[in-house]
């Protein structure tokens, strides 16, 4: 853990279970539909399906490797922010999982999740 004064932002992220990450994303996303009028002007739009796409990404040690699977919940030891109109749903789901292999570097993986507000079980 790095040593830190004053008020700057938080250091580094906490280590997930099975995996040493070394950073995580969160976009915060909804579709859209804009009602047009007879010339094409925008005349009203609908916000909906919020939801969270995130990735985590870091190293598989030998010890506790992730055995998670596609389509299976995760729990992640971040919690994300709220900055959804809604909430933050109570599920994350594994959407896909890549992992790279070289001779040169650790074992790496990439797991990318959804987070919908209205899913929760």
């Amino acid at each position: 853990m790095a040593t830190q004064f004053g008020t700057a932002a938080p250091f580094g992220l906490t280590t997930q279970t099975g995996i040493i990450s070394d950073g995580s994303t969160w976009n915060y996303a909804q579709d859209k539909k804009v009602i047009a009028d007879a010339d094409g002007d925008a005349v009203a739009k609908a916000y909906y399906n919020e939801r969270i796409e995130g990735t985590l990404s870091g190293f598989l040690p030998t010890g506790t490797p992730f055995s998670g699977t596609l389509a299976a919940s995760i729990t992640l030891s971040d919690a994300p922010t709220d900055y959804l109109k809604g909430s933050v749903g109570s599920l994350s789901i594994i959407e896909s999982v890549s992992v790279t292999k070289t001779n040169e570097d650790y074992v790496r993986i990439e797991i990318a999740f959804e987070n919908h507000a209205g899913i929760t079980a």
